[in-house]
């Protein structure tokens, strides 16, 4: 038997979610060009201008009763590097296999290698529609790729660590400052 594969009929827009139920025997594709500034969370957390896109297809398919979905992204985003404070590009190249599982007894027909989630954490159900919000979950697996202190590597010739206080200006501060004791003896005199 020859497996179908269904594709949505606008590919330039990311479906919000998909029916698994509906979708997952049939199998069902989507390729197109992703708005990185369309993720709210992950744009907390870049620096990233509007126009950039990153290239996307995903897959939903069951097997053995285990739905999965895969996906396949890679992406350029704007980072503030820690060392130096400035931008930094960081590339997120995400390849994920992921089961989603109706009940954890279902992971013992998994690898140990295997990514899985249980249905409930991720779907909407509405209806007769289970629904897998498409954007969140690879929302969710960028964030996971970006660096929790991005920083340029230690000896890259863009990277130079910001000094916040030169020496010269450091001993003009501490000559600017008056004595503490000074003050007290001024106190002590007026009294």
């Amino acid at each position: 038997m020859t497996k179908t594969t269904a594709t949505q009929p606008n590919k330039s827009i990311l479906p919000a979610y998909v029916d698994i139920d509906k979708w997952a025997d049939q199998g069902y594709h989507w390729q197109g060009n992703l708005q990185v500034a369309n993720f709210k969370r992950l744009a907390e957390v870049i620096s990233q201008s509007a126009e950039s896109v990153a290239p996307l297809s995903f897959s939903i398919s069951r097997t053995g009763g285990v739905y999965w979905f895969e996906f396949t992204v890679t992406a350029e985003v704007e980072s503030q590097c820690q060392r130096c404070l400035q931008p930094m590009t960081l590339t997120l190249n995400k390849q994920v296999k992921l089961a989603i599982l109706e009940n954890e007894e279902q992971a013992s027909q998994l690898t140990e290698d295997d990514d899985w989630i249980l249905i409930e954490d991720v779907v909407e159900i509405v209806g007769r529609e289970i629904r897998l919000p498409i954007a969140s979950v690879i929302e969710d697996e960028l964030l996971l790729e970006i660096p929790l202190s991005p920083k340029h590597e230690i000896n890259d010739k863009d990277c130079v660590p910001v000094d916040f206080i030169e020496d010269d200006e450091e001993e003009e501060a501490e000559g600017e400052k008056e004595n503490p004791f000074a003050i007290l003896a001024g106190l002590k005199g007026k009294s």
